[in-house]
């Protein structure tokens, strides 16, 4: 996020990047936690976006989650889903990279002992980053107080779900998956990913084309990982994407 803020802010761009509920500047103000179906926060932050610059066509970039929750913003504005905001005509184009659109299947891939580590990692990190508001919350504590969870599914199942009002993770992926709205995205949107992700198995975007409208291109590379893309050099070259896809906006 810091890397592409400063390509496009050295672009002449007006640039602004948004902490998740409980990341970064917004850890202390949260009560709840963040997760892929939060398109509300996302229209929330774009809304001020477009209070701020008033006029002027307006882009954004998801990386990962952030993709999912921006995919699935669009996804149901189009669908009607959520009213229309007055600005949605200024969000004139999205890029999104290695969106986890399919929750259920995302869960699924990651139930793999090959990717037991990636569990440990991710379950050992959102569990230390958790909120303070959200630690004092007495639901909370009663989960916290029993056994860990030992991979991600048991994760959502028994946080990220009840403490965000979903009844089970299997409740919480319904819901919240992108791919439910993807052919109703009617913003122009650049997709990518990459054959070799670990996280999102590469089925959630290829399976299917026809969950693609016109406005979407997909790019996918054979390598990359999980938002990697690193070339010989060792500098990402999805940034070369990004500013490829947001060169019209110098003009």
């Amino acid at each position: 996020m810091m890397r592409l803020s400063r390509l496009f802010f050295h672009r002449g761009m007006r640039v602004f990047r948004m902490d998740m509920r409980g990341c970064g500047a917004g850890n202390a103000l949260t009560a709840n936690l963040t997760h892929a179906g939060r398109s509300d926060d996302i229209l929330a932050a774009l809304s001020t976006v477009a209070d701020v610059t008033q006029s002027g066509p307006i882009a954004a970039i998801g990386v990962s989650l952030g993709a999912n929750q921006i995919l699935r913003a669009v996804g149901r504005v189009g669908a009607g889903i959520d009213p229309t905001p007055g600005w949605f005509s200024r969000l004139d184009r999205i890029a999104l990279v290695a969106p986890p659109l399919d929750l259920q299947r995302c869960s699924d891939n990651m139930q793999r002992l090959l990717l037991r580590p990636y569990n440990y990692y991710f379950i050992r990190s959102l569990m230390s980053r958790t909120p303070p508001r959200v630690r004092q919350r007495e639901d909370f504590q009663q989960r916290a107080a029993g056994r860990r969870p030992r991979t991600l599914r048991e994760l959502d199942d028994w946080f990220t779900a009840p403490l965000s009002g979903f009844s089970g993770a299997a409740d919480y992926y319904a819901e919240s998956s992108a791919n439910l709205v993807t052919r109703e995205n009617p913003v122009r949107t650049l997709v990518l990913a990459a054959e070799d992700d670990p996280i999102v198995p590469i089925g959630c975007f290829v399976d299917d084309p026809t969950q693609w409208p016109e406005t979407t291109s997909l790019v996918v590379a054979p390598t990359g990982g999980h938002v990697g893309f690193v070339d010989r050099a060792r500098k990402s070259w999805m940034d070369q994407v990004m500013d490829a896809w947001f060169e019209w906006k110098e003009s």
